[in-house]
C-alpha cells in the first residue's frame, strides 16, 4: 500500500469511517479545500462531504473557516496524534477503572493449558509471567525478533526484586543484547536449545517461559503474514499439574542444570 491507503487504514483501525478516512487524507494533502476540492481528492460524492466534515471538525481534527463556498483545513499532525492518544488514554483509563470494579475480591485459578493466537498477546503474557516472579525466571529465546524493549523492561524489573534469571539461547544477536545490557542474567545454550535455533521449517520453536518452577509458556513461529511483525502463537499453564506442564517443566530443568554444571566445571578448570 501507497502513503495514502496506510493513513486511511490507520485512521479506520482508530475509528474513523471510511468517508471520515478519507476525507481527512485527502484534506491534509491540501492547503485547504472546499467541500468540491475534497470530494475530488477523496473520491467521494459532494453530498456526503459537509456531514462527514461537520462530525471531523467535532473530533477535533478539522478546522473550518466561514467563507463562500466554506473551507475547510486539517489540524496539524502533532494535534491530530495528541487528540486521538487523548482519546484513547480516557477510554482505556475507563476500561481500566470499570474492569477492577467487575473485578471479584478473589479469582480461583483455573488449572489447564492456555491457547494464544497472536504475537502481542504471546508477549503480553510473558511479561505478565515475568511481573509475577518471585524466585527464579527461565526464558529460552530462539529468534532475535522475539527480545523486544518490553520484555528487557520485565526482566529488568524482574532483577531489581531479586528474582534470579536464566536465559537460553544460540542467537548471537541476542546474547550480545543480554551481555551489554544492566540486568544480571544468567546465559546458557545446550544442544536442544542449538537444534531449536537451527529448524528452518515453518512452523518451528520461538520462546519458552518458565517461571519458579511452575507456570510454563511455550511458543511457535509460523510464516509472517505482515512483513516484519513476528506470526507467533503459543501454549502457557499456569500449573504442572498435568502433562504438557510436567513435560516441559522437566525439560527446562534438566537442560539449565546441565549448562550450569558445565558452566561450573569450566569457572573451576580455568
Amino acid at each position: 500500500m501507497n502513503a495514502t491507503e496506510n493513513a486511511i487504514s490507520a485512521l479506520e483501525n482508530l475509528g474513523l469511517t471510511s468517508y471520515e478516512a478519507r476525507c481527512f487524507v485527502a484534506l491534509s494533502e491540501l492547503p485547504h479545500g472546499t467541500a468540491k476540492e475534497i470530494s475530488q481528492v477523496a473520491d467521494i460524492p459532494r453530498s456526503q462531504v459537509y456531514e462527514t466534515m461537520d462530525r471531523l471538525q467535532n473530533r477535533g481534527l478539522v478546522e473550518l473557516h466561514q467563507a463562500d463556498p466554506r473551507a475547510y483545513q486539517s489540524v496539524s499532525i502533532d494535534t491530530t496524534l495528541r487528540t486521538f492518544r487523548a482519546r484513547y488514554d480516557s477510554y482505556l483509563e475507563t476500561l481500566d477503572n470499570s474492569l477492577q470494579e467487575l473485578e471479584p475480591e478473589f479469582r480461583q485459578t483455573v488449572q489447564g493449558v492456555w491457547a494464544i493466537d497472536s504475537h502481542e498477546q504471546v508477549t503480553g503474557r510473558i511479561i505478565d509471567l515475568i511481573s509475577e516472579a518471585s524466585e527464579e525466571i527461565v526464558l529460552i529465546v530462539l529468534d532475535e525478533n522475539l527480545l523486544d524493549r518490553k520484555i528487557f523492561e520485565a526482566l529488568d524489573e524482574a532483577d531489581s526484586r531479586g528474582v534470579s534469571l536464566y536465559i537460553g539461547t544460540a542467537a548471537e544477536p541476542v546474547r550480545d543484547r543480554i551481555m551489554t545490557a544492566e540486568i544480571d542474567a544468567q546465559l546458557f545454550e545446550t544442544e536442544l536449545i542449538k537444534w531449536f535455533t537451527g529448524m528452518s521449517d515453518s512452523p518451528r520453536m520461538g520462546r519458552l517461559l518458565m517461571v519458579d518452577r511452575d507456570p510454563v509458556l511455550v511458543s511457535a513461529l509460523h510464516e509472517e503474514t505482515l512483513p516484519g511483525i513476528p506470526n507467533e502463537t503459543a501454549a502457557w499453564s499456569d500449573g504442572i499439574n498435568h502433562g504438557f506442564a510436567t513435560f516441559t517443566e522437566r525439560i527446562f530443568t534438566y537442560h539449565l542444570k546441565q549448562s550450569l554444571e558445565d558452566i561450573s566445571e569450566l569457572a573451576e578448570t580455568e
